[in-house]
């Protein structure tokens, strides 16, 4: 863990006062990075459960189906937007899966209000999502678009030290924030992803409001 300690402490060194920080990982490290952060004096704002279904159980313990998604702030925010989702349909018959207890009526046109728990966030499976010349892991666009809206606006500077596939680099373009990211090994694939417009965004209906 000494060596994460190394990086985030660099990270919370360059973050301005306002900004935020995310840390996407398993629940076994993100205890020790979160209680880390706390010690550091940055404010916890959520951690975020990102339900994720590939991998496989383990003998003796509850078999695991999520990733942590830390959210910590530099003081108060400077940005937090608000964020709703699509009520949630059935795909198969295409009707509305709860009732809302009755006031479905009441509900916001917009969607309902974003949770702690996200469930909505599919795996990088298939090649137009992911670069062929990469094989590990790729974040979805759709989870790294809903941290960029919900934590900053247009014109914003993003930073990412790892870089990988170059996820966070599509999106910051996309989505018209400025950038700054760190990679040793796969330069190539990011500049060819951001150049060639190949690999596909996750469609991503969240409603922002400002």
């Amino acid at each position: 863990m000494n060596w994460c300690y190394a990086w985030i402490e660099e990270c919370v060194r360059v973050l301005k006062p306002g900004g935020s920080l995310f840390i996407y990982n398993i629940p076994r490290w993100n205890i020790l990075i979160g209680a880390y952060l706390m010690n550091r004096g940055l404010d916890f704002r959520h951690d975020i459960a990102v339900d994720f279904k590939s991998s496989l159980p383990i003998p003796g313990r509850l078999y695991p189906s999520h990733y942590s998604l830390l959210y910590f702030s530099k003081g108060k925010p400077k940005t937090f937007r608000k964020i709703r989702t699509p009520i949630e349909l059935c795909r198969h018959c295409g009707k509305e899966i709860r009732d809302y207890g009755g006031h479905r009526h009441a509900m916001h046109p917009n969607g309902v209000n974003l949770k702690d728990v996200w469930t909505d966030i599919p795996p990088v499976r298939h090649w137009k999502f992911k670069s062929k010349n990469r094989r590990a892991n790729a974040l979805s666009t759709r989870l790294v678009d809903r941290v960029v809206e919900l934590s900053t606006r247009a014109g914003d500077v993003v930073l990412d030290p790892f870089g990988g596939s170059g996820t966070t680099f599509a999106v910051c373009e996309k989505k018209h924030r400025r950038w700054l990211g760190i990679e040793l090994d796969f330069c190539d694939v990011i500049v060819d992803r951001l150049e060639d417009a190949e690999i596909k965004h996750h469609r991503n209906d969240d409603h922002v409001e400002d």
